[in-house]
């Protein structure tokens, strides 16, 4: 029973502290201090003559400004590690440029046969467009226009939806064009960056 009691009581101090608030205080010396609560002295004005501050504990348990600056020192060092890379992987911007290309040509290159096949389904399904169309023509009755065969239906929709998928295709192929020029742009700018070398000259107008 009395261990019992004792899990309690340091179940609800643990609990107690962890939600506690910090308060930050700077005493008449100059010296910063932390602590569940502030003297009286120091209550309403710090030896610098501000007004004394209450801080909420982190998550990582640090005061309010801390994670901030812990995050600021991760992306220092993910921009580190990412400079680290690029100087590793190419030696020079015509490299650079070079694998830019190459990517953005790959890619274009299918652009052109998906252009192609898409241009072919477009004459496809004109030709079953035309057939529908000379068969109500052919089959029709007053005021009653005649049912298409299922197999022209099918494949007039079939084409059509093959149409949309390729062109759909060929809008991401494009978007991915893009970003890839952004990418390898903002990659040559920090390449010249850490190489010290002069920023590309603006095409002539």
């Amino acid at each position: 029973m009395k261990y019992r009691v004792l899990t309690l009581a340091v179940a609800l101090l643990a609990l107690g502290a962890a939600s506690a608030e910090i308060h930050r205080w700077v005493d008449k010396d100059g010296n910063i201090h932390f602590g569940d609560t502030i003297p009286p002295e120091y209550a309403n004005q710090n030896g610098n003559g501000d007004s004394a501050e209450q801080t909420q504990s982190s998550p990582a348990g640090l005061p309010a400004g801390h994670a901030e600056e812990i995050e600021r020192r991760r992306e220092a060092a993910r921009q580190q590690e990412a400079d680290r890379i690029l100087l590793k992987t190419y030696l020079s911007v015509e490299e650079i440029e070079a694998v830019r290309d190459d990517r953005i040509g790959q890619l274009q290159s299918g652009d052109y046969v998906t252009e192609r096949y898409i241009e072919r389904l477009n004459g496809q399904l004109a030709e079953l467009e035309t057939a529908a169309i000379e068969y109500a023509a052919a089959n029709s009755e007053p005021g009653q226009p005649a049912e298409l065969p299922e197999n022209l239906e099918r494949d007039i929709l079939s084409t059509r939806a093959s149409i949309k998928n390729y062109e759909g295709r060929l809008e991401a192929s494009r978007a991915d064009q893009a970003r890839i020029r952004q990418k390898f742009e903002s990659d040559i700018a920090r390449f010249r960056e850490l190489k010290g070398l002069p920023p590309e000259s603006e095409p002539a107008g």
